[in-house]
């Protein structure tokens, strides 16, 4: 099939992977794709149903000619990558993506989960297709599931990192997974990037600009206003295409991120539905530590634990 990547970031999806992969495409010793979300190696798990998910399903390639088009650019960069959000959480993508790349190495990035879910939610709700209150679409997860919506709707079943991220640490070896903790990324991104060097094998003197966080959620200030910017980005007609392909692919994603923050704006978690996510995900979070051999204590689940002993 040609030139195979060597690398995949797979996840977890709203952890930080658009962010990541934008930096890491910075690296001169780096090729990374400049399409996101592919999922070559989950297809048996798309099209998806829910609302807005024929976005992602339009992004699937299913045919490998396609998805080798994707490394045309390589230029003997010593590191070549793609990432997919969901390879993380489709079961058998682990193992489709090692029986064609037995020495792939694996990058991922979780985030604190109760956050990560909301994240998620607030992502639909930018785009305007979750019209549910938090609440509520949690409550639906599981019959969203079952009538097979996109990932992104699954809030707390793409949280559970403890068996997905057993998953990949069985297939590919503990030596060649990379899992890097969202909010170290944006607290030291120089460290964490310098880390992600070291394991891809390339040089780590390599300054990135990082002033810039891609995808961001939020609630739209005004929808007359996001509505056509999100049309123009996701879907632009065949003029839109045109006018975009005037200005540079990298400039696109930056400006684009940046105009989406100034058009959005956060709205905070309710403090009672963040400790009951933080009840739920407990244990999951506890697990994951023992299977990492390392604390999480940026995620201060182990003040919840102290606080609940009787």
């Amino acid at each position: 099939m040609g030139v195979m990547p060597n690398f995949f970031i797979v996840g977890a999806a709203r952890s930080g992977t658009t962010s990541l992969d934008r930096y890491l495409s910075q690296h001169p010793d780096i090729f990374i794709t400049s399409r996101k979300d592919a999922h070559f190696f989950a297809t048996e798990h798309f099209p998806c149903t829910g609302p807005g998910d024929e976005v992602m399903n339009r992004k699937v390639m299913r045919d490998e000619a396609e998805y080798a088009q994707l490394f045309v650019g390589v230029a003997g960069e010593q590191a070549v990558g793609e990432s997919s959000a969901f390879y993380l959480c489709l079961p058998g993508t682990a193992e489709r993506i090692a029986q064609a790349v037995p020495d792939a190495k694996i990058i991922m990035i979780l985030r604190e989960p109760a956050d990560r879910a909301y994240s998620a939610y607030m992502l639909l709700v930018r785009d305007g297709r979750e019209t549910l209150s938090f609440e509520e679409g949690l409550s639906r997860e599981a019959e969203r599931r079952q009538q097979g919506f996109e990932p992104m709707w699954w809030y707390k079943e793409l949280s559970l990192y403890a068996s997905q991220v057993k998953r990949y640490l069985e297939v590919f070896g503990r030596e060649r997974v990379k899992v890097l903790v969202y909010e170290e990324l944006y607290t030291h991104p120089e460290q964490a990037l310098r880390e992600v060097f070291a394991f891809l094998g390339v040089r780590q003197d390599v300054g990135i600009n990082t002033s810039v966080r891609y995808n961001v959620s939020g609630t739209p200030k005004s929808r007359r206003l996001y509505t056509p910017l999100n049309h123009f980005i996701s879907n632009p007609s065949p003029l839109e295409k045109r006018i975009k392909s005037l200005v540079p692919l990298h400039l696109r994603r930056a400006w684009a991120s940046k105009v989406i923050g100034m058009l959005t704006q956060s709205v905070p978690l309710k403090p009672h539905i963040h400790a009951q996510l933080k009840e739920h995900f407990a244990e999951d979070v506890a697990k994951l530590e023992d299977l990492l051999d390392r604390g999480l204590g940026c995620w201060h689940y182990r003040e919840l634990s102290i606080t609940q002993k009787p």
